[in-house]
């Protein structure tokens, strides 16, 4: 009765729903991280040729810190900060689980005695480096306790690590913008940025 006086269904009058929005947004996240990866490899491969030798992720770095940057002042991409988090998370979990996958235990079984010494030494060290320097230098807030976390899965691991344990406290006890901004950072582009310069100085050197 009500399309025979001439009115319309709520679903055509409403347009798109939230799940199609939702699959556009994340479709235009996915676009922009696959187009800062294949400059960001441009970038990579100019560096390279000017004998500056870096991981081949940090130009995509580069590049992903420009475009986020020109797109909160121009708005010319609409990135969506959950739609890139939920990219990054589904990205982060597969990282892990083929790092674990792809381990072979059994070549490591020789050395499985000095690995358990290392080990036990590295988790102490990096313990006590924790609850002191980490947590002294990020002011004792909370803000500390999650970098003091993400700096204790970095040491273990790798930047991967430090932003699953900094996720976790996240989803549990609330967001920590400032150690999710110098965690990452400094894990996963000065560090390496400052490891290749100096060796690749002291490899100048030595020749």
């Amino acid at each position: 009765m009500i399309e025979g006086r001439g009115l319309r269904p709520a679903s055509a009058v409403s347009g798109p729903g939230p799940k199609v929005e939702a699959a556009g947004s994340l479709m235009n996240a996915a676009i922009v991280i696959a187009v800062a990866m294949g400059l960001g490899s441009l970038v990579s491969l100019a560096m390279q040729r000017t004998g500056v030798i870096l991981p081949a992720y940090i130009g995509a770095m580069v590049v992903a810190a420009v475009m986020r940057n020109l797109d909160d002042r121009y708005g010319f991409a609409r990135i969506s900060s959950r739609e890139v988090e939920e990219i990054g998370r589904v990205a982060l979990y597969l990282f892990i689980v083929m790092a674990l996958v792809t381990l072979r235990l059994w070549e490591l079984a020789r050395l499985a005695g000095p690995i358990l010494v290392l080990l036990a030494a590295q988790v102490a060290l990096c313990w006590a480096m924790c609850v002191t320097l980490a947590w002294w230098v990020m002011g004792r807030d909370y803000d500390a306790a999650v970098g003091a976390a993400g700096f204790c899965g970095f040491m273990l691991g790798i930047t991967a690590n430090a932003v699953a344990v900094m996720e976790e406290l996240v989803d549990r006890y609330g967001p920590a913008p400032r150690a999710f901004l110098v965690v990452p950072v400094v894990g996963a582009f000065l560090i390496d940025f400052t490891n290749s310069l100096i060796i690749t100085a002291a490899a100048n050197l030595v020749r």
